[in-house]
Parts: C-alpha cells; structure tokens; sequence
C-alpha cells in the first residue's frame, strides 16, 4: 500500500492537507477514500469546490492528484506530503 494514501484513508472523513511536488498545498474535504487491495482511488473538494481525485496504483507507484476544470481532467501534481488539516474554529 502507498503510504500516503494508507494516511489520507485513515485522516478520512477529516479534511486532509496534501502538499504536491511543486510545493503548492491544498486542503481537501474528503467525499471518498478506498483501497482496492493495493490500489487507492480518493475524492475531495477544496474550499472553491473543484473537484480532486487521487490514484495510486500500489506501494511502489507515485500517489497523483487530478483536478477538475471546465475543460475537463488536469494533472495537479504528484503527492508528497499527506496531514491533518488543521480545525480553521
């Protein structure tokens, strides 16, 4: 299992922070986090409401966030850092 995801599995249904390969953050609320045994496949939406899905295909793939946009499906970036989004209250 990816070990990021594994952590975005278990932070779910809190709202989880992911920082990409460019250094860039977004904070996800959670819709969906499953493992399909070494697979991972996830859905959340960020505080504009765009759409993220997240895909690993197992321990040894990259962990790679997608956005949606009005042209359809873009590649935000490979994960690299998966935490607990902090309580905003």
């Amino acid at each position: 299992m990816n070990t990021l995801a594994k952590r975005i599995h278990n932070i779910t249904p809190a709202d989880v922070r992911l920082t990409l390969t460019d250094g860039a953050e977004v904070v996800l609320s959670m819709r969906s986090a499953e493992f399909f045994q070494e697979a991972f496949q996830a859905e959340g939406v960020d505080d504009e409401d765009t759409v993220y899905r997240l895909v690993s295909d197992g321990a040894d793939d990259p962990l790679v966030a997608g956005k949606q946009t009005d042209d359809g499906w873009t590649t935000a970036g490979e994960v690299v850092a998966v935490e607990r989004a902090a309580d905003e209250a």
